[in-house]
């Protein structure tokens, strides 16, 4: 990753963690955290930390997340991803974790709100006959 590059996650993920209100859960507490607008929280997904916000926009629930390696005692590290998702209200956007975790994100009416789910993927073969 080239300088210029790992400045701008550096900033990102900065400006994710300043914004007003941030919140933080551990492993375990993330199924039913509630979002507002403009305020963050940042919570642990098996290794990773995730961070996400949204904006309140036309409507949408305009939802960025950023993961980088952490975990309960650890602080972020390296590189993050960033992904952003326009979300309609009362609709859910789902993100898929290299460790078998899906965070599930849903907008509230009129974006009022998002909640945040963690499924475990559990992937089944039905044995052969």
């Amino acid at each position: 990753m080239t300088a210029f590059k790992m400045k701008g996650v550096v900033a990102a993920l900065a400006s994710a963690l300043a914004l007003a209100g941030m919140a933080s859960a551990h492993a375990g507490e993330v199924d039913g955290l509630k979002m507002k607008p403009q305020h963050g929280v940042s919570f642990d997904v098996g290794s990773k930390r995730a961070v996400s916000y949204y904006l309140a926009k036309g409507g949408l629930c305009n939802l960025t997340v950023l993961m980088a390696d952490g975990g309960e005692t650890a602080d972020i590290k390296g590189a993050a991803t960033r992904v952003t998702i326009p979300v309609i209200p009362t609709r859910a956007a789902r993100i898929d974790t290299a460790e078998g975790k899906t965070l599930e994100f849903t907008c509230a009416p009129s974006a009022s709100a998002m909640s945040v789910k963690v499924f475990e993927q559990v992937a089944f073969a039905a044995p052969k006959s």
